[in-house]
């Protein structure tokens, strides 16, 4: 299968700001909201640590080697952006009380630190909160930007997965694709004995193995999503019986029996529309919206067997479709120069709703548009 990522269409109606994000780290600010208050007191120690031209990984085989601990004992809540000043969590379960003093060498600083009970693991985070510097904007590329901020804060924008997500040149959906073939291949006998052998020996082999088997199956899960999205936000229909929404302010979801008796609670924000991340804890959709979720997976191939074999290497959940970005502010710093400010929720990407303001190209979000369009 030879399936290139889908690209979500830029849905702001008001016409793009145009320019670029700068290329310098301080161009691209990222800071975490942790989802809970620390407890001041536990063995886990939690520190925020500033990194530029770094990646997470990274900074976690640093601070293993300058406390003396394994990789795989150092906590983060997500990775972050090389390109980009960031400061971001970590813990460790260490009796060290100052953090301050460690060596974590050229572009990581410890800001500050405090203690808990628990280790800090994926997806403990609240959101993000970004400073974001977009260069070589036009002149009328401010009041353009006013409209876009506008409509953004009223409507929000399609919560898609963004380039990054694919891999370079989104080469990931078709290794993605493939290793969702093999392993159906194996379960169901139906490959040759050589292939299956040469499948088994590729399995053996991979030192990345362990990395693949959770990394291509949200890959598959994202392309998924998004696909459904774009689909599901074209039609006209609002809210669909057999919807699945989650309820505001938890994360609690059920399904929409009457459209017509809910509606007054989407247009409230009171519920919020979602769409699948594939895996056997998602609440399955029913109706027209599960027909939608069929209807991709014939495009991408998938039959029941490949979403039995996604279903064990993926748990699955829902996810909004659309994200509304919260404290989002535009001021021009110099002429040719904006700052947007805002904070996304855990998972959402800034790049995409950057997207929105400079018109970019989906898999291009630093790069500079084409052509200006009204």
């Amino acid at each position: 299968m030879s399936f290139a990522p889908f690209e979500p269409p830029r849905t702001v109606q008001a016409p793009p700001a145009g320019g670029r994000i700068g290329t310098s780290p301080q161009h691209f600010i990222v800071e975490e909201i942790p989802a809970y208050p620390l407890s001041g007191a536990g063995e886990h120690l939690f520190v925020c640590i500033e990194k530029e031209g770094l990646t997470t990984p990274e900074v976690v085989k640093r601070i293993a080697r300058a406390t003396s601990v394994r990789d795989r004992d150092v906590g983060y809540a997500g990775l972050k952006d090389k390109h980009a000043i960031t400061r971001q969590w970590f813990s460790l379960c260490s009796k060290d009380n100052t953090p301050e003093s460690w060596d974590l060498g050229e572009g990581a600083r410890v800001l500050t630190s405090a203690r808990h009970l628990n280790k800090l693991r994926t997806g403990h985070l609240l959101g993000n909160r970004f400073e974001i510097t977009l260069v070589d904007v036009p002149p009328d590329g401010l009041t353009r930007a006013h409209h876009i901020c506008e409509e953004i804060s009223s409507s929000g924008i399609p919560n898609t997965f963004g380039p990054q997500r694919f891999g370079y040149g989104g080469r990931n959906l078709a290794r993605g694709l493939e290793w969702l073939g093999s392993l159906t291949q194996n379960a169901s006998g139906d490959a040759t004995s050589d292939r299956r052998e040469g499948s088994r020996r590729g399995r053996r082999g991979s030192k990345n193995a362990r990395f693949d088997n959770k990394m291509l199956p949200s890959v598959l899960q994202s392309e998924m999503f998004n696909r459904y999205t774009v689909a599901r936000l074209a039609l006209t229909e609002e809210l669909l019986d057999g919807e699945v929404v989650r309820l505001e302010g938890s994360k609690k979801c059920f399904i929409v029996e009457e459209a017509a008796t809910e509606l007054p609670r989407l247009r409230s924000k009171d519920i919020h529309r979602t769409g699948s991340l594939v895996g056997p804890k998602t609440i399955a959709a029913q109706g027209r919206p599960r027909e939608l979720e069929q209807e991709i997976e014939a495009q991408l191939g998938l039959s029941d067997a490949h979403l039995v074999a996604l279903a064990q290497h993926a748990p699955g959940a829902r996810r909004d479709l659309l994200v509304m970005p919260e404290d989002l502010s535009i001021e021009e710093l110099t002429p040719g120069q904006l700052l947007l400010r805002f904070i996304l929720p855990a998972g959402s990407y800034a790049t995409e709703l950057v997207r929105a303001y400079s018109g970019a190209a989906w898999d291009a979000p630093r790069a500079a548009q084409d052509s200006m369009k009204d």
